[in-house]
């Protein structure tokens, strides 16, 4: 039983570890080109990961495959309590992929589109994570006006030179 929960533990950390972990944009930094800041605050009751990758239409088996064996486009991850993430990312249409409180996981349905746009901030909502013995329960609401706040405080320099931009995700469990 022990060894096979080193072993889990081990394969766990394996496969985070092939997927880049985003860092939190500092403010007034400069941001390549192409980038924008994605912006979002989440409310969890435990630790868990995030995975992103390229906005597809569908969620097959071939790329839910390819996720675990080549590593999502990024991970965020997310720490039991209150968090606003402030993330630099390339220009682009994307999705959350995959949600992992260990030694669970659940994928995410194609639905939950963003889209981040080069020298802008992207708000995509408050998140709250409630993770329960037998399942989760992921939610994306709208609390722009505390966003702006936070930004207004925390980013000056972003804010007051970078249009905000609002799309609330939708979070669909597969």
């Amino acid at each position: 039983m022990v060894l096979n929960l080193r072993i889990a533990i081990v394969c766990f950390v394996m496969a985070l570890s092939g997927c880049a972990t985003v860092n939190q944009a500092r403010d007034g930094e400069a941001l390549k080109p192409n980038q924008g800041l994605l912006a979002f605050y989440v409310i969890s009751n435990a630790d868990a990961v995030l995975t992103y990758g390229d906005y597809a239409s569908e969620s097959t088996f071939g790329s839910r495959f390819s996720e675990q064996m080549i590593g999502p486009k990024g991970a965020i991850p997310i720490k039991a309590g209150k968090t606003y993430h402030v993330i630099p990312m390339d220009a682009g249409d994307y999705m959350f992929s995959k949600f992992n409180v260990y030694p669970r996981f659940a994928w995410l349905q194609s639905t939950n589109r963003f889209k981040v746009a080069a020298n802008s901030i992207t708000y995509i909502g408050h998140i709250r994570v409630q993770v329960a013995e037998k399942g989760y329960k992921l939610q994306a609401i709208d609390q722009e006006l505390d966003m702006r706040t936070y930004l207004a405080d925390a980013y000056p320099m972003y804010f007051k030179s970078m249009d905000l931009q609002k799309s609330v995700v939708q979070l669909h469990l597969r």
